[in-house]
């Protein structure tokens, strides 16, 4: 093992043992962090091993959900691509698994496990990965180190980089370098992401800019679409506003526009995705006590009242939901800290969308969608009420952005044969 990786290895275990004690006890009493407390620590179960032993296996590692998303259709590509091969998934986050369970039949997947050597060497050595597919900013170096020794070509996906991301890596520059040095291909999302990954030390001869995958349009199921029409539809106003991905930290910029919802010439039902599931209590907390009625996505059966608040708590459903929005606003975006989520996938559907002022991870995506006069930055809760309600209003501009959209979507296209055709 190279110096740089027994250093690493040390520092992970003085921390696993400093720090292991203060994680036991939500690990054994709050759920989300439960789930999976086996898989990383390296422990896995009969089931995985009897589906991953002896087979050849493409494994693709994602953090959280809206990595899951935007590599789905690489990996249905890639399956196309090999054949022989089969589709391994691993997250870091719960909500990753979760989606994987519900997008993908038959999903191959489990935790990754703390990359400490002899917590991920049990899962590498029985993976044997032909091909390791590493999305956005997951760079492991006990998992590249291994992959790499059992002849995996391991690359990078969707690459990019967060302000916070670099000043870390600049930190632990003598361990960056070597792990970059165990990957064959960096496919980067922009220009300024190759630049900054040059920058830290990686080969310029291993470097390619391929876009976003975000920007690709997703495959919808007709047939879920269908279904969750049919069950969200009769309970939907005139117009529907989807807060999506939200986090219960911005709950205080939502308050004007459900008691918006209330008033008698409110043609408006607001539908409420959490980005995480175990946050929906607290926007049901939040809208009992502004006295807002509302309704769980959950309890809906078909037929019921029109209503002004759905709360979608449910998993892989919010790409559809979207579909029949009038307009969107996207969360992550209202506080600082949290980086913004992916502002496409209102526009997919040709519906203009809202963020607030704290969008670093999707900046770029931001300012060219203000441009395009498709998304619609908003500083505070009245300016969001403000807008929508502007918006909302003007029959002849959402007709516009649905038409500008599809152009612009159009022009976006390729990221996602580019980064086939280099794996």
């Amino acid at each position: 093992m190279p110096l740089e990786l027994l250093i690493y290895n040390g520092i992970l275990f003085l921390l696993i043992v400093v720090f292991f004690p203060f994680f036991l006890f939500p690990a054994i009493f709050i759920s989300k962090y439960r789930e999976g407390l086996a898989g990383r620590l390296g422990f896995v179960s009969a089931a995985f091993k009897a589906k991953v032993c002896g087979k050849e296996n493409i494994w693709i590692h994602s953090a959280s959900a809206g990595e899951v998303k935007c590599v789905l259709e690489l990996a249905e590509a890639l399956k196309k691509k090999y054949p022989g091969s089969q589709i391994v998934f691993t997250t870091t986050g719960v909500n990753g698994q979760r989606m994987l369970k519900n997008a993908v039949k038959n999903a191959v997947t489990c935790y990754l496990p703390l990359d400490f050597h002899y917590f991920i060497k049990p899962l590498v050595n029985l993976i044997k990965p032909k091909i390791l597919v590493a999305v956005e900013t997951e760079y492991w170096p006990g998992l590249f180190y291994l992959s790499k020794r059992q002849g995996a070509r391991v690359v990078l996906v969707n690459g990019r980089f967060s302000k916070k991301a670099v000043k870390r890596y600049r930190f632990i520059s003598f361990l960056i370098k070597k792990t970059f040095f165990f990957v064959d291909l960096f496919a980067m999302r922009s220009s300024e992401d190759a630049a900054t990954l040059l920058s830290l030390g990686a080969p310029g001869d291993k470097i390619v800019v391929t876009g976003d995958l975000k920007n690709e349009i997703p495959v919808v199921d007709l047939g879920k679409k269908a279904a969750l029409e049919a069950v969200l539809t009769p309970v939907l106003k005139e117009q529907v506003l989807v807060l999506g991905s939200v986090h219960s930290r911005e709950i205080p910029y939502f308050k004007d526009i459900l008691k918006y919802t209330l008033e008698e010439k409110a043609a408006l039902t607001v539908i409420i995705a959490p980005r995480f599931l175990e946050e929906a209590w607290a926007f049901v907390k939040m809208l009992e006590e502004t006295g807002v009625p509302y309704i769980k996505r959950s309890s809906l059966k078909g037929g019921g009242n029109k209503t002004g608040v759905v709360i979608l708590d449910t998993i892989g459903e919010l790409s559809v939901v979207y579909s029949l929005a009038s307009a969107a606003f996207v969360g992550g975006s209202f506080v600082d800290g949290i980086g913004g989520h992916n502002l496409l996938e209102p526009v997919y559907f040709g519906k203009p969308v809202f963020f607030g002022p704290y969008t670093p991870n999707f900046k770029e995506m931001a300012d060219e969608l203000e441009l395009k006069l498709l998304g619609y930055k908003v500083i505070d809760a009245s300016g969001l009420t403000m807008q929508v309600t502007a918006v909302l209003k003007d029959s002849a501009l959402l007709k516009k952005i649905a038409e500008i959209s599809e152009v612009f979507l159009e022009s976006k296209k390729g990221s996602m044969i580019k980064t086939l055709d280099l794996i």
